[in-house]
């Protein structure tokens, strides 16, 4: 795989709120010497959920309709929505695929040959039947299965992204937040992925409640980029993520990037943290 160039929204940059957070996620993709970049025609930072998704570590690439919900049906988010083609006019993207569905690419974790998503596709697409929906989902996203979980009801957004992260080699991360306030569906969601993956859990630790915010990390050449909730990096659950990322991810630099004007936002669609914010291109090399 070419190691990918990492992309925000000129948004996360220029809006006050978050202008910190992008500072810190450039400076330690320099760091790491990442090579990172803006996207110029966007309407939101939020810029996983509306850029296309990698189908192939060479740089392939799947087109779909971005229109969701959770902004759609809300008269102040409507103008959040971002054209896709309009987020990638100055990319020189290769994509043979096109979904000609309604899709987010926050609702996408790909690991090797299968793809994870929640049954939110279903009602984002109501005119499919299910049948059909999801061989073509599979032909698009060049994949031998779809990996279906119950949307988290209280995610306005459904995604897959704050639920489980690839960890290669078939194994996957777990959020363990369920396990402290919802014991019956983590027991489901750890049903369903331990007939597929070694499943790897994330801590549920005691202190913060928006804990669940470690899994939407950002893994880049020679290092993790860590969401965390103290501008110190000094907060008991803040300590603890951090060992547990070492452990998991032995080699690689730990980089405690402050999120918490990510995780908690008003008046916005939901919290997310350092995944919903960035995304990999790769070029397709002739």
């Amino acid at each position: 795989m070419n190691n990918p160039i990492i992309y925000t929204s000129k948004h996360l940059r220029t809006t006050a709120k978050t202008k910190g957070v992008a500072q810190a996620i450039f400076a330690a993709l320099d760091e790491l010497h990442v090579e990172h970049h803006e996207l110029n025609n966007t309407k939101d930072y939020w810029c996983r959920d509306y850029m296309p998704v990698m189908i192939s570590d060479d740089g392939t690439y799947a087109r779909y309709k971005y229109n969701p919900d959770y902004l759609r049906e809300n008269e102040k988010l409507y103008g959040y929505i971002t054209p896709q083609q309009d987020a990638c006019s100055e990319l020189k993207l290769f994509m043979p695929s096109d979904m000609k569905i309604i899709f987010d690419g926050g609702n996408y974790v790909r690991c090797g040959d299968k793809v994870i998503m929640t049954d939110k596709i279903f009602s984002e697409n109501p005119d499919k039947p299910a049948p059909e929906l999801l061989q073509d989902l599979k032909d698009s996203l060049k994949c031998t299965d779809i990996i279906l979980l119950p949307r988290d009801m209280k995610d306005p957004c459904g995604h897959a992204d704050g639920m489980v992260a690839n960890l290669g080699d078939g194994r996957i991360l777990l959020n363990g937040c369920w396990k402290k306030n919802d014991m019956p569906f983590h027991k489901k969601l750890r049903k369903i992925l331990d007939a597929h993956f070694e499943v790897e859990e994330l801590p549920a630790w005691d202190g913060d409640i928006d804990s669940w915010c470690y899994l939407n990390y950002l893994q880049v050449p020679g290092g993790i980029l860590l969401p965390c909730l103290s501008e110190k990096f000094d907060s008991q659950d803040d300590i603890a993520a951090m060992k547990h990322f070492e452990r998991l991810f032995p080699g690689l630099k730990i980089i405690p990037i402050y999120a918490e004007p990510l995780v908690r936002v008003k008046g916005n669609d939901g919290g997310g943290a350092l995944h919903c914010v960035t995304w990999e291109y790769i070029e397709k090399k002739d």
